[in-house]
């Protein structure tokens, strides 16, 4: 009797197929942790810029609400970049000023009593934009405020423009 010789492993045709299979697999798997990996830069220029826009937009309002006036002189409206010098009353009750401008590296600025104070946002984030408009009434004066801050990281880059407007309680009638 003879034995029949079974020959083991595979044929050259199932390790093409198979190595096709898993190169579409691994390719597959690259481009899902790209995809991934864009995701998660854009989350964090978005976290980054609302965070710089929340923090530069509430201090600018705080400031604007608790002034009497703006200084018409020593501030650049409707220009970009524009500035801002409100006149206000420090923590006394003597007249001081603060005064928010971009620097030369697109970093909003906060002055107060004429000593810079540091950047209202973080070392990522710069303003393209801030234009500050006046509002006056016969009853009180209010400041618009037009900003676009940009965040770039990874060579992804971000932007995003702001709006606000705040009446200064202080003119109030």
């Amino acid at each position: 009797m003879k034995r029949a010789r079974r020959n083991t492993g595979f044929t050259l045709v199932e390790m093409i197929i198979y190595i096709a299979f898993f190169a579409l697999l691994s390719s597959l798997a690259v481009n899902a942790t790209l995809v991934v990996m864009r995701s998660f830069y854009s989350l964090r220029l978005t976290q980054s810029i609302n965070e710089s826009a929340t923090t530069a937009l509430e201090r600018m309002s705080r400031e604007i609400r608790n002034a009497y006036d703006y200084d018409i002189t020593q501030s650049l409206f409707s220009v970009n970049p524009g500035q801002l010098t409100l006149k206000t009353k420090d923590a006394m009750g003597a007249n001081t000023t603060v005064r928010f401008y971009l620097s030369s590296g697109n970093q909003l600025i906060l002055n107060q009593a004429g000593a810079d104070q540091g950047s209202l946002v973080t070392k990522n984030v710069t303003l393209t934009k801030l234009i500050f408009r006046p509002i006056t009434t016969t009853n009180s004066k209010a400041i618009k405020i037009e900003a676009t801050f940009q965040d770039t990281r990874e060579l992804t880059t971000q932007t995003v423009n702001f709006y606000d407007t705040i009446v200064l309680r202080g003119s109030e009638h």
